[in-house]
């Protein structure tokens, strides 16, 4: 297996070896390997013909839909740098990542047009029609249901749909070296400050290159994958999208979970793999359909991105196992700066309570916080990790890169920001973050983020967000506030409305308590655990 190459080169080799192959399937429509890179050669031809060049950032917001799939590995064999960002990423913090990263082109659905349109003014913004490649019943169809959002369009030189972009042309190849920067992914750090982080085609192609390993499985002919990981989610990414399409598996494109159409493909045995975050496992669970012979059909499951309850595993393992299916319930962990997952428990090789054994050719150790040495089984510390999954760094950072990547006897470690131990079995024990990061439905939600913020305002005088375990949700957030008595007070609504216009929709907090003063710790700081305890 390669690796040494781009997704691009990973994936017309797939294409070569296996042209008849379905790849991908969206909306009851399946796509064969030798068509998928027909478009996406025909869409990097189209990009080099309206200037977009190599070591460039692209920004992607677009949800899993064909047009994204084409994009994403159309721009990475031309060199380009996909910025992938999610689409409902508010107008005001898109042009912030954009101007961070250098990025003068967006990629987002026409629907969606309405939300940047300001962009175009010093962007160029590209928008993809999902339903193009469907007949003209469900064009017209799309067109009628979505006339209220796809009026705002008017010609402007700055606007493009990429239908448009699709160019049958040879282009010369562009030499591109593997280890360099070609995806950039948003996260909170190892610090719970918001970071970009650069990886690398080599990256991403060794962690998809253990998909073999991680499901159990060697021969992935007519094996789908649930994708509904969004493409700026490592996991999704990589393990959700890329791996399938590397070992010649399809990808089962869904751009918003539906429990029902998620079992519907899975009674149609089109959906043989789930990768997902707790609630995505709930949502199935409360589906009646759910619970039938059909579940026959799943071969692998894993959950992440958030706390996982045992009470959930049993409830999913239990089904399975009364249903006959050999799947069962099982957690990784790894964190952005590694792509994503570098430890997991598989079918052969797990332990309650743990989230596994690091994959092969990654190494991983608990490193003592006030020596910087590791430390022997079953003790606590932090979780380091080193392999060929690393970053490049953070962009624009050098000062958080040297503190979260440290050399110990001449090798390269990520420093995660995790407590944990690794017991005299090999298995990784996660204890908590380090941290602030809460995840809402598996999306990180970064406090300092809202806090900073809401602090800009002089209406407020102290502000704290903290997470409450939601059984749904994973976690849901609360916020904390004390007014400035000098001005008058904005209103609970006014201030859920600016987090959701300015951060994100799971910045948004459940509940705001209003407070006379924020308790302290010692030194002065607010006091977050006292905070947490109170609830």
């Amino acid at each position: 297996m390669k690796f040494n190459q781009t997704l691009y080169e990973s994936l017309r080799n797939t294409a070569l070896k296996y042209p008849n192959r379905y790849a991908l399937l969206f909306m009851n429509r399946y796509m064969d390997y030798k068509n998928l890179l027909e478009r996406v050669d025909d869409l990097a031809a189209g990009f080099l013909e309206i200037g977009i060049k190599k070591k460039e950032v692209v920004t992607i917001a677009l949800p899993n839909v064909f047009e994204a799939i084409y994009s994403f590995y159309a721009l990475n064999k031309i060199g380009v740098i996909c910025h992938m960002v999610h689409p409902l990423t508010p107008v005001v913090q898109m042009s912030k990542y954009m101007e961070e990263t250098n990025s003068k082109h967006l990629i987002i659905l026409d629907t969606f047009y309405h939300h940047f349109e300001k962009l175009k003014e010093d962007k160029k913004i590209i928008l993809a029609t999902p339903v193009n490649e469907f007949n003209k019943f469900k064009q017209i169809g799309y067109k009628l249901l979505n006339y209220s959002k796809l009026k705002y369009i008017k010609k402007h030189s700055n606007v493009l749909y990429l239908k448009d972009l699709f160019i049958n042309k040879k282009i010369n190849e562009i030499k591109i070296r593997p280890k360099d920067t070609a995806f950039l992914l948003h996260s909170g750090g190892t610090s719970g400050e918001p970071k970009t982080i650069e990886l690398s085609n080599y990256s991403i192609n060794f962690l998809a290159s253990k998909a073999p390993f991680i499901m159990g499985i060697s021969d992935f002919e007519n094996k789908h994958m649930l994708a509904v990981l969004p493409m700026f989610h490592g996991f999704g990414l990589c393990m959700g999208l890329h791996a399938m399409l590397m070992f010649g598996g399809i990808d089962t494109l869904m751009p918003k979970f539906s429990a029902e159409e998620a079992v519907s493909l899975i009674v149609k045995n089109r959906i043989n793999f789930i990768i997902g975050v707790p609630s995505l496992f709930e949502a199935l669970l409360k589906n009646h359909e759910f619970h039938s012979p059909s579940v026959k059909n799943i071969l692998q499951t894993y959950v992440g991105g958030d706390y996982v309850s045992n009470d959930l595993k049993n409830r999913f393992n239990d089904v399975m196992e009364y249903y006959y299916s050999n799947a069962r319930l099982l957690e990784g962990y790894g964190l952005t700066e590694t792509v994503t997952v570098s430890c997991v428990n598989t079918l052969k090789d797990n332990k309650e309570g743990t989230v596994g054994k690091p994959l092969p050719g990654i190494r991983m150790n608990i490193l003592n916080m006030k020596t910087n040495e590791f430390e022997k089984s079953n003790i606590d510390g932090e979780i380091v990790i080193s392999g060929p999954t690393l970053m490049n760094g953070y962009l624009n950072d050098k000062i958080a890169t040297n503190k979260t990547m440290i050399e110990i006897n001449n090798e390269l470690w990520v420093k995660t920001g995790d407590l944990g131990y690794i017991d005299e079995e090999g298995y990784v024990h996660f204890k908590q973050r380090l941290k602030r990061i809460i995840k809402v439905n598996g999306m990180p939600v970064l406090p300092s983020e809202i806090e900073n913020f809401l602090m800009s305002f002089k209406e407020i005088s102290e502000v704290a967000v903290i997470g409450i375990r939601d059984e749904l949700k994973g976690a849901k957030i609360k916020l904390f506030i004390v007014w400035n008595q000098k001005f008058e007070s904005l209103s609970i609504e006014k201030i859920k409305t600016l987090i959701k216009e300015n951060i994100s929709y799971y910045a948004v907090p459940e509940t705001i308590q209003i407070m006379d003063e924020l308790p302290k710790t010692i030194i002065g700081k607010i006091d977050i655990l006292k905070l947490e305890k109170m609830q």
